[in-house]
C-alpha cells in the first residue's frame, strides 16, 4: 500500500509544502502538534524507522551541563547575557565511519544587547533575524566557558547518517517517492523534534538567567528548522556585580520570578495535572511510532544555524 507522503513527495513542491507546514509549527513552538503529525506519518510506514523513532522517546533524550550553564550565565561579570542560541550538529564525514554510534554535538552562543537588542525584541523579530543572511548577533557571542551535551539521539542519528536513501531524484513521470526516502525524511524531522523538545524541557526545569530568550536549531542537518523559546515575562538586564557575598546571592535568588515560556511546547492541546510542569508531563507522552535508517545531507553552503552562530 502506498504511503500518503509518497504521493505528496512525488513533486519537489509537494515535499516543500509539507515541510513548510511543519516548520511553521516548530517556529511557533507547537511541538506537541508537530509530534502528533509525525507520529501519524510514522505509524503509517509500519516499518523499521517507526520502531527506531519509538525507541527515541523524550524520556531517553537528555541535555547535560544545563545547570552549569545557568550558573555560568548568572556569574558572568560583563554586560548581562540577554539572548542565546543552542545548536545541534554532526562531525563531518561520519558516513564513512561505520560500526559505532555517533552522538551529535551541541554548540552554544551567548549574547548581550550590544550586538542586538534581545531584551526588547519580540519573537517575530528574532525569527526574521534567523531568516536573514546574517543575523545581527552572529559572531558577537560572549566568551563564557559552558558546554552542553545531548544523550539519547545516538541510535537514530547513526541510522540517519548511514541511511541508504537520503536523496530522491525525481523524473518527469510523477512517480511516487520511494518509501525509504519518506522514512528518511520523517526520521530527520523526529530527530529535530526531540532536540527542540529537550531544550524546551531544560528551560522549563531550570530556565536560563530568568528571562533570557533562546533560539534552538540544527547545523548542516536536515531539516534546517529553528524554535524560538521566548519568556512570557521580561526583565530589564542588570549588570552582574564583580563580587558579592553568599547572603546577598541567596536573597537575590529568592526574589527571581518563576516563569513559563510562552507556548513553549504546545498551546493547551493536552489536559495537564495542576501541579505538573507543562513541558515535563506533556512532552513525555509515549509515542506509537517510528522506523529504521537515516541521516544528513552535508552541503557545501553554510546552513541556517551555522549562519546564526557565524561559525565555519
Amino acid at each position: 500500500m502506498t504511503h500518503p507522503l509518497q504521493i505528496t513527495f512525488a513533486t519537489a513542491a509537494g515535499e516543500a509544502a509539507w515541510e513548510e507546514s511543519l516548520r511553521d509549527l516548530f517556529e511557533r513552538r507547537e511541538l506537541a502538534e508537530a509530534e502528533r503529525l509525525l507520529r501519524r506519518a510514522l505509524v503509517a510506514t509500519g516499518r523499521e524507522m517507526m520502531q527506531l523513532c519509538r525507541r527515541t522517546g523524550l524520556n531517553r533524550v537528555e541535555i547535560t551541563g544545563w545547570e552549569e550553564l545557568v550558573e555560568a550565565v548568572t556569574l558572568h561579570e560583563g554586560p548581562p547575557i540577554t539572548g542565546a542560541t543552542i545548536a545541534l550538529g554532526n562531525e563531518s564525514d561520519l558516513a564513512f565511519e561505520k560500526g559505532s554510534l555517533h552522538r551529535p554535538y551541541m554548540m552554544l552562543g551567548l549574547y548581550t544587547d550590544e550586538s542586538w537588542s534581545w531584551s526588547a525584541a519580540e519573537p517575530e523579530e528574532a525569527l526574521q533575524q534567523c531568516r536573514d543572511e546574517t543575523p545581527a548577533w552572529a559572531g558577537y557571542d560572549e566568551d563564557i566557558e559552558a558546554f552542553l551535551e545531548i544523550e539519547g539521539l545516538e541510535e537514530l542519528n547513526t541510522a540517519l547518517i548511514h541511511h541508504k536513501q537520503r536523496h530522491f531524484i525525481r523524473e518527469d513521470d510523477g512517480a511516487p517517492a520511494p518509501l525509504r526516502y519518506v522514512e528518511f525524511v520523517l526520521g530527520c524531522w523526529w530527530r529535530a523534534l526531540r532536540f527542540h523538545q529537550a531544550v524546551a524541557l531544560q528551560l522549563d526545569r531550570h530556565g536560563l538567567g530568568g528571562t533570557i530568550p533562546v533560539i534552538s536549531g540544527l547545523i548542516d542537518m536536515r531539516p534546517e528548522v529553528v524554535s524560538v523559546h521566548w519568556p512570557l515575562v521580561r526583565e530589564l538586564p542588570v549588570m552582574q556585580p564583580v563580587s558579592h557575598d553568599e547572603d546577598e546571592d541567596e536573597e537575590e535568588e529568592d526574589d527571581q520570578p518563576t516563569l513559563t515560556r510562552f507556548n513553549l511546547i504546545q498551546r493547551g492541546r493536552l489536559v495537564l495535572d495542576e501541579d505538573v510542569s507543562p513541558a515535563g508531563a506533556s512532552l513525555r507522552r509515549r509515542i506509537e511510532t517510528a522506523e529504521a535508517e537515516a541521516i544528513e545531507d552535508v552541503v557545501d553552503a553554510p546552513g541556517l544555524m551555522k549562519r546564526l552562530l557565524n561559525r565555519s
